[in-house]
């Protein structure tokens, strides 16, 4: 009955054992199975990233963000600064809306065509509207926001502590104010968030724009891109 008992122990125990090692190997590992595996089996080592993602389900972001315009009129470079707010509707979607205002200054090119238009103004004078180039410049842009975050995952900094981030795809539709009138716009992109802790956020974002700027005497299909950063807090 001794020898009996004692396979029975030792059978129950590597099962345990094989149990609490898979549960560690897989994501999202705590402490406490860490202890339980260390107490089976001293001599292997595991370590284990900690603290799971913060619960997203139905909470609320918000997310100021600087963004650098590359593209569009080719006589006029845009910086913006808005406002994102996010509702998670679980850890996979959320919904939005975006609001930026936009902070405009000519390209090199631009200063060089307005000062010759300056000088040719000074000795032939016309029309105003076709001496000096045309620069058309966004002013504020309003948009409602879709984003899919597909994959997850932590990152460990050992003593310093754990990061979460996920990678995400975001499309959004809305009304662009241009120098020329109100537009419609579309974008898509993609981006990389950091989660801090339970509360702090941080993207990384790359969007695709599309809208159309009236000229004086034709319409261009702008195609730009732009590169942000967010820093948010959940609510």
């Amino acid at each position: 009955m001794k020898s009996l008992s004692l396979i029975v122990a030792l059978f129950l125990s590597s099962v345990s054992y094989a149990q609490v090692e898979q549960e560690i190997d897989s994501f999202g590992g705590n402490e406490a199975l860490y202890i339980k595996a260390k107490a089976l089996n001293p001599e292997v080592e595991n370590e284990v990233i900690q603290n799971r993602f913060t619960n997203r389900t139905n909470r609320f972001e918000v997310a100021p963000e600087f963004s650098g315009v590359f593209g569009g009129d080719a006589y006029n470079h845009t910086n913006n600064v808005g406002m994102n707010v996010h509702y998670h509707i679980n850890p996979a979607w959320s919904v939005g809306l975006k609001y930026s205002y936009s902070f405009n200054t000519l390209t090199p090119e631009g200063k060089a065509m307005v000062a010759k238009a300056s000088e040719e103004a000074a000795t032939n004078p016309k029309d105003p509207k076709y001496l000096f180039p045309q620069v058309v410049y966004p002013k504020t842009e309003t948009m409602g926001l879709v984003n899919w975050y597909p994959i997850v995952g932590k990152l460990s900094f050992g003593k310093w502590g754990v990061a979460h981030f996920d990678t995400y795809l975001t499309a959004g539709y809305g009304s662009m104010e241009l120098s020329s009138g109100s537009t419609p716009a579309a974008m898509m992109g993609l981006g990389f968030g950091f989660w801090v802790n339970s509360n702090l956020t941080t993207r990384l974002e790359y969007r695709a724009q599309q809208y159309k700027a009236e000229y004086y005497d034709k319409t261009e299909n702008m195609l730009t891109n732009t590169a942000s950063v967010q820093m948010g807090w959940m609510l």
